[in-house]
């Protein structure tokens, strides 16, 4: 079965349009849903994803009410948890090989540990998956 890793500003694009989605990631995520792919996320993603929507809050950008409701909808994906521990070590060289920051070559480290597609919305490490062939 196919696998893929969503990063967290992937899975925030999906309510907060502030930019374009990854391409091909609202397949993928249908697809997890009908069971046909493997969404993984670090279980680091969800708690990033809770800060990034109440910074967006805090900023005026989103009312509680909308960062809840994001939150909610969000954690209710087709997606499954992965503990980050084990892929830290890979993280680690590939933040040093790639200068991106640990949180983020995490994403990147679980994708290629699991020969998946990575689906992010970060420039930065989108350019180092590419570099990998992780990149969706």
């Amino acid at each position: 079965m196919k696998v893929a890793v969503a990063d967290t500003s992937a899975l925030i694009r999906l309510f907060v349009p502030d930019g374009p989605l990854p391409d091909g990631f609202e397949s993928a995520i249908d697809a997890a849903g009908r069971g046909d792919l493997i969404l993984l996320v670090p279980d680091l993603a969800t708690a990033e994803a809770a800060q990034v929507l109440h910074k967006k809050e805090q900023g005026g950008l989103l009312k509680r009410v909308e960062a809840d409701e994001i939150l909610a909808l969000l954690l209710a994906l087709p997606f499954e948890t992965v503990g980050h521990a084990p892929y830290l070590p890979r993280a680690v060289a590939l933040a040093r090989t790639h200068r991106l920051t640990v949180y983020d070559a995490l994403f990147l480290a679980v994708a290629t540990a699991r020969h998946a597609t990575l689906y992010t919305a970060d420039a930065k490490l989108r350019k180092a998956a590419k570099r990998l062939g992780a990149l969706g």
